[in-house]
């Protein structure tokens, strides 16, 4: 009978709020590896003399009856579960670690603790749900930007300084797991890890991996990997993100079909591309001209259907997306074959000529008199003078005698051709006559 007076006693106290238990609603454990329940509890003050180093700690399974559904004692080790408690019950913590989970180890566990007299309390009002998996479940994994939680499929601005988060529950604390990184390029990432207790005092690890966006890690996916060490295997778990970066144009380039160097009268089309997210959505061309540049057209292509030399020059690109713009240019070349645009010749002690021509690539000069091909000598001398790229000009002075049947050709040729103008040389600058020429 004092018994039972001393047992409603108790109870009323639970209701009181004397005695208190805090224990985490529901706990994954996995299969082959332990698990871990977070315990504190409170009693009524007058029964603390009775919690001593000499108490114990019981886990009940599926009920609260501790004579027949005790599965753990913390005195003895022949009962049901294996493990210890690693919470001084002396403290009022009882944290509990069970080894070797099964799945019999799924279930809905009560606390009881027995000290010295009458203190004697199980703990009915709340209990912890054990559910034992086959496999870990996938981390978690969340992206902030500058400090701040963003959606994971949100695009992000290059430079963003940018925190991805991979966080688990550790399930074992006495053997935690590990999380990796790694990604879909091989980039080379610098992560820290840590380990802290969430919202139900369960340990979670924690793994962050900080970086500054950049273009080059626009769709690419970053994977982190939870691994178990178990005793007889390693198990692992992955969860996946990819990054989508917008960024201002970059790597514009300009393309020319079918080559930079073309015929003069043929067709050639200069086309330009951009990387840039957004995409590109505008291409604007101009071109060279006195030092300033002058806008031809809009769109990724320019043709000339038929070129001439004046389209030779320098034409640049731009390209242009919601971020920012980027220039590139490229040297248009019109080659054509060689012309004459001047040829004549003076006499006075000696004979001199010029010979002026241009053409693209840059003409040689060759000269012939009378037929014969003509070079530096006591009686001669050839000079040349390249104006430019295209244009020169070619000096003969003739320090001999000439008749009357002499004649003086200027010959220039390139790789498309070639042109000749000749004058016929007498004894007097008055009787000198151009002859015929050929192209």
């Amino acid at each position: 009978m004092d018994k039972l007076i001393i047992l409603m006693f108790l109870l009323q106290g639970v209701w009181c709020g004397d005695w208190n238990i805090s224990l985490p609603e529901k706990i994954e454990a996995l299969s082959g590896s332990c698990v871990t329940i977070n315990c504190t509890f409170t009693i009524n003050n007058k029964y603390d003399k009775d919690l001593t180093d000499s108490a114990v700690g019981m886990w009940i399974k599926n009920g609260t009856d501790y004579s027949t559904n005790v599965v753990f004692h913390s005195n003895r080790t022949n009962l049901y579960f294996k493990g210890e408690i690693i919470g001084k019950l002396k403290r009022k913590n009882c944290t509990t670690i069970f080894y070797n989970v099964t799945p019999n180890h799924s279930g809905q566990f009560f606390f009881r603790i027995e000290g010295n007299d009458v203190l004697k309390m199980t703990y009915s009002q709340k209990s912890a749900l054990i559910n034992v998996i086959d496999s870990p479940l996938n981390p978690t994994v969340q992206m902030f930007k500058d400090q701040m939680e963003v959606e994971v499929h949100e695009e992000v601005l290059e430079g963003s300084s940018m925190c991805l988060r991979c966080s688990a529950k550790t399930l074992c604390s006495s053997s935690p797991p590990t999380l990796t990184w790694s990604s879909t390029d091989r980039l080379h990432l610098n992560d820290s890890s840590r380990l802290q207790l969430d919202q139900q005092n369960q340990t979670e690890i924690i793994s962050d991996l900080n970086f500054t966006a950049t273009h080059l890690q626009h769709g690419v996916t970053f994977i982190c990997t939870i691994t178990y060490q178990l005793q007889q295997r390693n198990t692992t778990a992955q969860s996946y993100i990819t990054l989508r970066v917008q960024y201002p144009t970059k790597n514009t380039s300009v393309s020319v079909f079918p080559s930079n160097s073309v015929l003069e009268g043929s067709s050639v089309t200069l086309i330009c591309s951009s990387d840039g997210n957004p995409a590109v959505f505008n291409y604007t061309w101009y071109r060279e001209n006195g030092g300033q540049l002058e806008e031809l057209q809009t769109g990724y292509n320019l043709t000339f259907n038929m070129t001439d030399r004046t389209h030779t020059g320098r034409y640049y690109c731009q390209a242009k997306n919601k971020h920012g713009t980027q220039n590139t240019s490229v040297l248009l070349n019109i080659q054509y074959a060689p012309q004459i645009s001047l040829f004549s010749c003076n006499k006075t002690d000696v004979t001199l000529c010029l010979c002026e021509a241009h053409g693209n690539p840059s003409p040689k000069v060759e000269w012939f008199l009378s037929g014969r091909p003509v070079s530096n000598s006591t009686n001669t001398f050839i000079s040349e003078e390249r104006l430019n790229s295209t244009d020169l000009r070619s000096f003969i002075s003739l320090h001999q005698s000439l008749t009357h049947t002499d004649t003086l050709q200027c010959v220039i040729n390139n790789t498309h051709g070639n042109a000749s103008q000749q004058i016929q040389l007498v004894a007097s600058p008055q009787e000198m006559t151009q002859l015929d020429s050929s192209q």
